[in-house]
């Protein structure tokens, strides 16, 4: 009995010295239905002015509708879009996208153009006609201007109600570039039996507070067994990922890697690849 016992205790030590592997299921951004990718790019508004007071008027509106629920959902709410407006032309070249780039120092620049068509009397209920153009440069993607097209009809009461009918349609036109949110599991290793870190580490990652326990790993990183330290690295490796910051995720994925070969990384390393 006492050598069986021998025998148990040396096979709990073992499995508490392997690393478990711990299964978060997290929503994560993908693209939106554009096609675009915007996460962690700064953006510019540029309406055009110029030819009708109400137009620019309009747009100047929808362009700020816009740049809210953008913000909302890229920036966490705070206001970091900035808002320009030049000239009125009938179209918006590659050239003077690249222009924008410079003068705005937005990576992604969306420029927006639109026409009431306006009833001579404008006192009262009317039915207003409404083209909108959209166009769109990603200066971190494909080389091209992006164009959308919109035609709908406004039910306004007068022109005090431009305004709200601007922000709706501002917020119609931001639908298309929000991100799509998916639910994904995601792989992290943690160690049984020494400490609550790992297990604390992971509590703090189920509640989006990937930062806190990036810090917990980090200090895992510094001590501990060969094992420990590559598991601690690939963690890191996924917080990063998750935080959208693929080249830091990519350093510490090849810093476990030159530590232990873990049956995760491959997984990781296809992620990687794919963005």
């Amino acid at each position: 009995m006492r050598k069986l016992s021998v025998i148990v205790s040396a096979l709990l030590l073992l499995a508490a010295c392997s690393p478990q592997v711990y299964p978060l299921y997290l929503d994560v951004r993908k693209p939106s239905a554009s096609g675009l990718d915007l996460s962690r790019k700064s953006m510019s508004l540029v309406y055009m002015d110029g030819y009708n007071k109400v137009d620019s008027l309009f747009d100047r509106h929808t362009a700020s509708a816009l740049a809210r629920s953008l913000e909302e959902d890229y920036f966490g709410g705070e206001p970091v879009i900035g808002l320009f407006h030049i000239p009125s032309a009938d179209s918006v070249s590659l050239e003077k996208m690249h222009t924008l780039v410079m003068e705005t120092e937005g990576d992604v620049i969306f420029v927006l153009s639109s026409h009431l068509n306006m009833p001579a009397d404008t006192t009262g209920a009317m039915i207003v006609p409404l083209k909108t153009h959209l166009s769109v440069y990603d200066s971190m993607g494909e080389d091209k201007v992006f164009g959308y097209d919109g035609n709908t009809l406004l039910e306004m009461e007068g022109m005090k109600s431009l305004g709200g009918q601007a922000d709706e349609i501002g917020g119609r036109i931001a639908k298309r570039f929000l991100s799509d949110w998916k639910t994904e599991s995601f792989s992290f290793y943690y160690f049984d039996g020494f400490s609550d870190d790992w297990t604390d580490a992971l509590s703090l990652a189920g509640q989006g507070k990937m930062g806190k326990a990036m810090d917990i790993w980090m200090e895992q990183v510094k001590k501990g067994s060969i094992i420990k330290k590559a598991c601690a690295a690939y963690n890191m490796a996924m917080g990063f990922y998750l935080l959208e910051d693929t080249h830091m995720s990519a350093y510490w994925l090849e810093y476990a890697d030159k530590l232990e070969e873990l049956s995760l990384s491959a997984g990781l390393h296809q992620r990687l690849e794919q963005k």
